[in-house]
């Protein structure tokens, strides 16, 4: 039996929550840029400047944050099981 199920612990998949995280990004990109066809007004150009391009920033820092803790698990796992 291994520690996540002996503990009841979750483990995270770095793959597949980054990709969920980022095809959710794709999509709101995708559903905002559509927006623009019915609604193209000064309110959405600020609503764009004040919270969707920073959100869709914060997003892609996330993105990175993820991959660079991914290689760091990876090579933390590789030292753990192979010796030092």
């Amino acid at each position: 039996m291994g520690f996540a199920r002996a503990f009841g612990v979750t483990l995270m998949r770095f793959g597949t929550t980054r990709s969920q995280i980022y095809d959710a990004q794709k999509t709101a990109r995708a559903k905002w840029d559509v927006s623009q066809d019915g609604w193209d007004d000064e309110v959405r150009r600020a609503h764009g400047e004040t919270t969707v391009e920073p959100l869709d920033a914060a997003v892609s820092d996330a993105l990175r944050a993820i991959d660079q803790l991914s290689v760091l698990f990876t090579q933390v796992r590789q030292e753990c099981e192979f010796g030092s």
